[in-house]
Formats: structure tokens, C-alpha cells, sequence
């Protein structure tokens, strides 16, 4: 009779589907297992614990395996602890990146989860298959395998209070080894319209980053998939996707000459699918000129990063980073413009050195870089970066405090019992250089960040200014002295910092045994707390307030530009005219299928084909010119599909904002069949629903 094995890369779902991604990983070591031991074992994986609640209904698995990850750690343990009270006899295996790095914290961690049988770090196809064949040969009893102290691979286990630690494996040079769980079958129920597929061309990172789970000498070298398996894989998904998305979950995808043999095969699909329209990646960290040159066969479709982390030298070197210069970076994002792709950067607050004022000035020197996208963490304390080890904890004097991980809780079943969880993660407030007050103040500055650059929200505004000799900078500057008092958004700014201190706990367990109760949870799932505060006021301000927001843009603009003697009457015009383009391309952006006409005295079909460098003088039109603004078929099936994937909380919206490349999303123009000519007046424009009344804080 065959064994029953379960794979479990969990996501929570109490407000929406957190991690919608394909449980690739896991399926991946489903299907080397059935190579490796064919005919043995009944598999079942899934992804949504809606799922595996069902199957436990009807099975209770011999092994359970779950994958952890920071956003599921807790909904897998809770699921885990139930199956071993129901059945000690199951062996429960844990799996994936969220563990400690040191076998003194290793131990800790399992001693402290006694329901985990055995934990698998690093490569898990190999360990897996070792580990199955030695329980085999031990009649399938834990105990007595455990009893003789065998050391597996990669494989870490408890016997009574101690600890045996596996030593490193080797890994898997050959990839092509591993079956594809896409050409099986395997995968094809999580075709479903809401998860995202997934694939790896290559494994490893040769960069040692202190913050990252990679950052470890086991991954230094780059292993690769051939071309002909990975093309394989992208036919099978493209003739079966149904969202416009596909994640390639390589460390720095774009480095490699071989990356650009994989981008053009995408090409050709995008031409006859229509699919993907939107490539997620992590790109090289070095080689921009490679990356550059996929992003642009790509045709816009995958984003260009030049993550940073910050731009101070000594900060760089306490975490074992280095970069490409800022002058790569200007060209960088140019050439990403100038090919349609959205390019993004990253900072990292309170890294080891950091000050407030050196967090500021990365953010401004990446606005001044003029990449479309700024993408501003905290820094967490992942389990199994050096970053979380105590001693860099004491070198420089780090202070953290934990925090309900947005999104990730809910209320679960386990057979006839429901239960609630959530996860935690523990992020830094302070150091030696970086105090609590500096915390607050660069969260504020932030979200100004996130409202008035990212996205290229007023990208054409910029413009105006950077041909008039102002800094993106200084406007931004500017704008945040003005935003955090302005009548409208001083309210947003108040209870961002609010939700951003109150969302703040000294004690790890007291969170943890708040989200196990049903009436806090109920609280987390209807969205009166637990929010990404930076995405919920990022949609509350573009969705709700978008009108506000180009009040204080346009406001500051024409301060800055009377301050250096660039306010000349045909310039005081075109910036009223420019703010009503603005609302038109932007304003109620998801209530699609209304066209609006207006009617300017400016080219503004001349200044979009020339990004908006153009002077006013040369795209001024005396007898006007009438505009229709509209959204095409292709944008409307977009936004009804990250709609059917996100909803319209303020929660979903705030993950279109950061899923899409927005400007996408903006309505198109063209010239107006019946020309329209009237005083300049109050534009009509469509208003934003929502779906939750959080949308009026």
C-alpha cells in the first residue's frame, strides 16, 4: 500500500490572497521524489490551506511537509501541531529558507517547535529522498530512526533535548535532474486565475549580502537549467495561464548571457499569447548592461532593478554589499524609460551605520536617478541572514520590535475545529546611529515618497521642472515640507504614523497569542488593523485623495518655479492646463469604460511622444486643440484581471499599485472626433468605489 505524502507551501487568506504564487518549490521535490521512489507514494501539494483543510478531511497523511517562508511559518506550525494531536505517528518536515543559520540557534528553534520532526535546510530535493529511504529502512517509525543518531545531509532533528545537525550536502550541480512539475502535470490545478506561475533557470547568488537568506557560501555558485527544459516549461504555462504575469525566481536574472537566450523565447511567446505581459524578476546586481539589453527585447514587459540599499559607502561595506555607481544608475534608468520598462530601486532603513540623514539622501539621490519606482523597506531580522545573528545585533547597537506581517493571517479549519493565527516579523527601529525619532520621521517622508514619485505620478510635472533647471529632489523636498500640514492629507500623514507606532510590539508572544484569538482576528481580517501602512496609504491617497495630492504638487510647483524666475505667463497656463491632463490619464483609473473629451491649448499628443521634453513654447497651439481621454480593450482586461486576483479593499488596491506598472493602467489620448472648445472649468471625472469604509480615513 502506498504511503501518503503532503507538500504544503501555504499562503494565508483572511483578507486576501497574500502569496499568490505558484508552490513551485515544493512541487519541484514532489516530483524528484516520485522519480527517485516511483510507485511509492499518493502525493497531494497545495497552496491554499482551504485546500489541505479538504484533504485532511478525507486523509491524514503518513508525512506532512510544509514549506516555510516568513509570510506562512505560523498557519504551517498551527497545521502541523494539529495533525500530530490527531496523529502522533504522522511525520511532520520542515522545509525553506526562515532558519537560523548557527546550530546553537538552530537548535532553539526546534526544541521550541517540538512538533517538527525534521527540518530540511538549503537544497531540498536530495535530503528529501535520503531522508524518505532511511525512515524506509526503519519500518517508517521516527523514533526508532532518531534512536540511532544518523547524521542526513542538510537535515537538521530532535531527540529528546538534543539536537543532531546534518552537515552541508552537496548540491545539485545537474538541474536538469530535477523533473519539471509543469511537463508532469503536477501543477496544472493551480492554473486557477488569481496564482502566478513560477520558474527557476538557474540556482545560487555569488554575492554575500549580510540581510539576505542567500548570502551564505552554500549558494555562491550559479547552477543552471538547459534552455531547451526552460523553454519547454514557458510553452506549457503560456498555453494554460490565465493572469499576465509569470515570476522568474532567480537571484539576479539578467546577468547572464544565457538570460538574454530566455528573453527573446518570451518575446516570441508574448507575440503569439499575448503572454506574459508582465515579467517579474530580481535582476543582476552587476552586468546592468545585459539586464538592460533583456528589459528591452522584453519590450517593457520586465522591470529593471538597480537595488541600492542605500548609497552610503561604509553603510555598504558593514553589510557586505557594493554597488553600481549612481552615474550607471542615471544612465541605467534612462535606457529602462527610453525601452518602456518600469524601473524600480530598493533602500533599506536602519542597515548597520545608517543615519537619517543618509537614508534621506539614498532616497533622493535614486529620485534624482529618475527610476520609476523607489521601493522603501524596514529591515527584518530574517532568520538564517547574518543579519539576526546576535553578535551583529550587539555590534551595532540594533533595537527591534515586532509586528503582525501585513496580510498574512486568518481564520483556518482543521476538521471539526477552527483556529486563527498570524505571522510575526521582527523589524529594526534603532541602532547606535539611527534613534526611534529618525525611525518615525523617514516613515513619514516614505509615504510623501510613495504618493508623490513613485509610479511617475507626476512624472510630466518633473519634467517641466528638471527642463527648468529644478531637481526632482527639491521638489519632493518641498512637497513633504507642505503635504504633512496640508488640510486634506494631514490627516492621511496622522494616521499613517499612528498605524505605523501602534502596529508596534515589544513581545513576540504576546502578538502571537493575540492573533490566536478569533475576535482579534476578525479585527486583522476586516482591515481595522494589520495593514501595510505604507500600501494602504499609498491607494487612500491615489485612489481617494488624487485631486489633493495634485493640489499640493502643482501648488509647490509654481512656488519653485516663481523662487527661481521661471513663473512666465504661457508657463503659469500650461501648468493649469497640465494638471487638468493629469487628473484625466489618472483620476478613477479602475471605473473603466467612460472616454471623457477635453479641450488645450497645448500638444499634449506631441509632449507624450516626447516624454514631456519639449518646451511650452514649442507645443503651444493659439486656437486649440480638443483631446479624447479613453481606456483601450487590453487595459480593461487588465484591470478586470488584477480586480478578479486583488478585489477593490484597500488592501487589494493598494497591491495593484504594487503589482502593476501603473502607468500602463493611465488612460490613453488621442484626438477627439468632435472637437470641443469651453471655458477652462472643473474637469468631470469618474470616482474611485472601494470596497471597504477604511477608504474615508
Amino acid at each position: 500500500m502506498k504511503k501518503t505524502i503532503s507538500f504544503a507551501d501555504l499562503t494565508h487568506t483572511g483578507q486576501l490572497i497574500a502569496s499568490n504564487t505558484f508552490p513551485y518549490g515544493a512541487s519541484l521535490i514532489a516530483e524528484y521524489i516520485q522519480q527517485e521512489i516511483p510507485d511509492y507514494f499518493e502525493s497531494f501539494v497545495c497552496k491554499y490551506p482551504e485546500d489541505l483543510s479538504q484533504y485532511l478531511d478525507h486523509v491524514i497523511p503518513d508525512l506532512a511537509c510544509f514549506s516555510n517562508y516568513s509570510w506562512n511559518f505560523s498557519l504551517a506550525y498551527e497545521f502541523c501541531t494539529r495533525i500530530k494531536e490527531h496523529s502522533p505517528d504522522t511525520i511532520t518536515i520542515f522545509g525553506g529558507p526562515n532558519f537560523p543559520i548557527s546550530n546553537e540557534e538552530q537548535a532553539e528553534f526546534l526544541l521550541d517547535h517540538p512538533n517538527i520532526d525534521f527540518y530540511i535546510q538549503f537544497e531540498g530535493e536530495q535530503a528529501m529522498v535520503s531522508l524518505l529511504q532511511e525512515l524506509k529502512a526503519c519500518d517508517w517509525d521516527c523514533k526508532r530512526f532518531k534512536r540511532t543518531r544518523t547524521k542526513l545531509s542538510n537535515t537538521h532533528y530532535r531527540i529528546d533535548d538534543t539536537v543532531i545537525h546534518g552537515e552541508l550536502g552537496p548540491r545539485i550541480a545537474k538541474l536538469g535532474d530535477i523533473p519539471s512539475p509543469y511537463l508532469s502535470g503536477r501543477c496544472d490545478k493551480f492554473f486557477d486565475g488569481v496564482l502566478i506561475p513560477m520558474l527557476q533557470t538557474n540556482r545560487g547568488c555569488p554575492f554575500l549580502c549580510t540581510f539576505c537568506t542567500e548570502g551564505q557560501s552554500f549558494y555562491n555558485k550559479v547552477n543552471k537549467y538547459s534552455r531547451e527544459r526552460i523553454f519547454r516549461d514557458l510553452d506549457y504555462i503560456a498555453e494554460r495561464v490565465t493572469v499576465p504575469d509569470l515570476y522568474i525566481v532567480d537571484s539576479n536574472f539578467g546577468m547572464f548571457k544565457e538570460d538574454l537566450e530566455v528573453c527573446r523565447y518570451i518575446s516570441d511567446l508574448q507575440k503569439t499569447y499575448g503572454w506574459p505581459k508582465y515579467l517579474h524578476v530580481s535582476t543582476g546586481k552587476n552586468n546592468k548592461e545585459l539586464v538592460l539589453e533583456a528589459a528591452s527585447i522584453l519590450d517593457g514587459a520586465m522591470s529593471f532593478s538597480a537595488t541600492i540599499q542605500t548609497s552610503d559607502q561604509q553603510i555598504l561595506k558593514n553589510i557586505k554589499r557594493s554597488n553600481i555607481s549612481l552615474d550607471q544608475l542615471i544612465e541605467a534608468a534612462k535606457t529602462a524609460q527610453g525601452v518602456g520598462a518600469n524601473s524600480y530601486s530598493e533602500v533599506i532603513m536602519c542597515l548597520p551605520g545608517d543615519t537619517r540623514e543618509k537614508h534621506v539622501d539614498s532616497i533622493l539621490a535614486l529620485v534624482d536617478s529618475d527610476v520609476n519606482f523607489v521601493r522603501m523597506y524596514q529591515l527584518m531580522m530574517l532568520p538564517g541572514s547574518e543579519m539576526s545573528q546576535k553578535q551583529t545585533r550587539n555590534e551595532y547597537g540594533m533595537k527591534t520590535s515586532y509586528r503582525v506581517m501585513p496580510r498574512n493571517f486568518g481564520i483556518y479549519r482543521f476538521l471539526e475545529d477552527t483556529f486563527s493565527c498570524g505571522e510575526v516579523e521582527e523589524i529594526c527601529i534603532s541602532n547606535a546611529t539611527f534613534s526611534y525619532q529618525d525611525y518615525v520621521a523617514c516613515r513619514e517622508f516614505q509615504l510623501t515618497i510613495e504618493m508623490f514619485y513613485n509610479g511617475g505620478i507626476f512624472r510630466e510635472l518633473m519634467q517641466l521642472l528638471n527642463r527648468k533647471g529644478l531637481t526632482t529632489s527639491s521638489f519632493i523636498q518641498a512637497v513633504h515640507a507642505h503635504a504633512v500640514s496640508h488640510e486634506t492629507l494631514q490627516g492621511l500623514y496622522r494616521g499613517y504614523v499612528q498605524e505605523t507606532e501602534g502596529s508596534l510590539w515589544s513581545d513576540k508572544e504576546e502578538v502571537k497569542t493575540l492573533l490566536t484569538n478569533p475576535e482579534q482576528a476578525r479585527r486583522y481580517v476586516s482591515e481595522e488593523a494589520g495593514n501595510n501602512e505604507l500600501f494602504k496609504y499609498r491607494a487612500l491617497g491615489y485612489f481617494f485623495h488624487i485631486d489633493a495630492l495634485h493640489e499640493v504638487a502643482f501648488h509647490i510647483a509654481a512656488q519653485l518655479l516663481k523662487q527661481h524666475a521661471q513663473d512666465d505667463e504661457l508657463t503659469g497656463q500650461y501648468l493649469v492646463e497640465l494638471k487638468s491632463y493629469s487628473l484625466l490619464k489618472k483620476q478613477g483609473i479602475l471605473d473603466h469604460g467612460q472616454s471623457i473629451n477635453e479641450y488645450f491649448h497645448f500638444n499634449f499628443s506631441e509632449l507624450e511622444e516626447q516624454d514631456f521634453k519639449l518646451d511650452v513654447d514649442q507645443v503651444y497651439c493659439s486656437e486649440g486643440l480638443s483631446f479624447e481621454f479613453f481606456q483601450d480593450e487590453e487595459q480593461q482586461t487588465a484591470i478586470e484581471g488584477y480586480l478578479k486576483q486583488y478585489g477593490k479593499s484597500v488592501t487589494g488596491l493598494g497591491r495593484i499599485l504594487l503589482r502593476s506598472h501603473i502607468k500602463t493602467l493611465y488612460r490613453r489620448m488621442k484626438p477627439a472626433r468632435v472637437a470641443v472648445q469651453a471655458e477652462r472649468g472643473p474637469v468631470s471625472l469618474p470616482q474611485q468605489s472601494v470596497d471597504n469604509k477604511a477608504a474615508v480615513a
